[in-house]
C-alpha cells in the first residue's frame, strides 16, 4: 500500500489530519525532551509499548512536522525505533525517507492543494517553514 493511501485510511477511520489528536486516539505516549540538541524527535517500540519523543524547544510548525514524522514510523515500521536528527531533514534512510513522505502527506491535504492550487513548491515551503525538498514529497 502507498504512503498516500495509508495516511487517507488513517484520517478516515479517526476522522482528523491532527498529529496531537492521531497520536492521543492511538494511544501513543507522547512526551517532550529537554536537552535534545542533537535529536529532534524520537519514536520508540517496546514491550508493545509505543511512545513518541520530541524536543521542547522547536517551534510550533516544526514541531507538528516531527510528531507528523515520527506518527509515520508509528504506523508505517511499527517495531522500529528511529531518532530524528536535528542536523538534517533529508536522509538517505528508506525508513526516514518513507516518514518523511509520511509527514507531507499528513500535514497538506488534497484539500489544501485544492484551495492553494498556484502554489508553487516554494511557497508550500514557505507557508508550512519546511525546506524545499520535504514539501516536493508530497507532489511526488
Amino acid at each position: 500500500m502507498d504512503t498516500r493511501s495509508v495516511v487517507d485510511n488513517l484520517c478516515k477511520k479517526y476522522k482528523t489530519r491532527n498529529p496531537y489528536e492521531l497520536i492521543d486516539a492511538m494511544g501513543i505516549i507522547l512526551q517532550y525532551g529537554e536537552h535534545m540538541e542533537n535529536v529532534r524527535g524520537f519514536y520508540l517500540y517496546d514491550s508493545r509499548v509505543k511512545l513518541i519523543c520530541v524536543g521542547n524547544n522547536l517551534p510550533d510548525h516544526i514541531e507538528r512536522f516531527v510528531l507528523s514524522h515520527e506518527l509515520g514510523h508509528a504506523i508505517m515500521h511499527k517495531r522500529s525505533s528511529a531518532p530524528f536528527l536535528q542536523s538534517t531533514f533529508l536522509s538517505v534512510s528508506r525508513l526516514e525517507r518513507e516518514a518523511n513522505k509520511f509527514a507531507t502527506e499528513l500535514m497538506i491535504s488534497d484539500e489544501d492543494i485544492m484551495e492553494h492550487w498556484e502554489f508553487t513548491i516554494d511557497e508550500w515551503a514557505m507557508f508550512y517553514g519546511l525546506p524545499r525538498e520535504i514539501i516536493e514529497l508530497r507532489f511526488k
